[in-house]
């Protein structure tokens, strides 16, 4: 069920059907190598959920670009948002998702960016009292067996964290028409390796990501095809369906939350 498609009048047996749960899938606008187009994540992110929902019903949001980019401001098409709004801005939506009557929000993000923005963005929840529960999912996370089956069929240990291997056969199997394979040249996805000295030792800086990637685009796209794209299309969607399960029998959450809020007004 879209967000988008339904009429006022559906919501209240939407919300029911749906055991309460909105999808809010996130990712960003950025470079994708060459080949690829700005909104990969914005395909992908809404295929998936689109998908899941269906699998496991549930309501998705209208697909939410404004995530963590900073590090690929330097490239054409990039919205990269300061992180006061990117704050700001999440936490109105879950606000408005919660007024309009649902009670779990997954935060199902499709851009690795996120990764530090979101889990932070929710642990400001217990500071401000809301009644309602926030999660987060990574939508590109496979299973072991799953990497292992991908990695056989396309014959490469080379996955591809950003632009390769599988965000490359899913748009492929998505959108094959705004794939230009043509235009990327396989060797542009190698590790610069800068800064090796202190990752290695857990130094983190925020230049990490173009310190290794600068033409940001990491791993060869080359053994990519429809084909792949498609099963892991659908490894997606089935993980995200089975979350969207567990966040549906969580009832530890909503007693935590009122029970937090109890505690905090009077600190022992």
């Amino acid at each position: 069920m879209l967000w988008e498609e339904l009429r006022a009048n559906q919501f209240s047996d939407c919300i029911r059907m749906s055991g309460g749960v909105c999808l809010l899938p996130i990712g960003v606008l950025e470079k994708h190598g060459n080949h690829l187009p700005l909104g990969t994540d914005m395909y992908t992110g809404t295929a998936v959920s689109k998908r899941a929902a269906e699998i496991e019903p549930s309501v998705v949001f209208p697909y939410y670009f404004l995530g963590q980019i900073s590090e690929a401001r330097h490239y054409a098409g990039t919205i990269a948002a300061s992180h006061r709004l990117l704050m700001d801005s999440l936490l109105e939506m879950c606000d408005e998702i919660r007024r309009n009557g649902f009670s779990k929000i997954i935060i199902a993000s499709s851009h690795g960016g996120n990764a530090h923005f979101i889990p932070f963005f929710l642990q400001e929840m217990p500071r401000l009292n809301r009644d309602y529960n926030a999660y987060t999912y990574f939508i590109p996370e496979l299973k072991k067996e799953q990497t292992r089956a991908i990695c056989d069929y396309a014959k490469t240990e080379d996955m591809g964290y950003h632009a390769g291997l599988t965000e490359t056969s899913i748009m492929m199997h998505l959108r094959p028409d705004l794939v230009k394979m043509d235009a990327q040249d396989p060797h542009e996805g190698s590790n610069h390796n800068r800064l090796a000295d202190l990752r290695e030792r857990g130094v983190d800086t925020g230049f990490n990501w173009y310190a290794q990637y600068p033409r940001h685009i990491a791993g060869d796209p080359s053994p990519a095809s429809s084909e792949l794209g498609k099963m892991i299309f659908e490894m997606m969607s089935e993980n995200l369906a089975e979350i969207i399960r567990l966040v549906k029998a969580d009832n530890v959450s909503e007693k935590m939350i009122k029970e937090f809020r109890l505690l905090g007004e009077k600190p022992q």
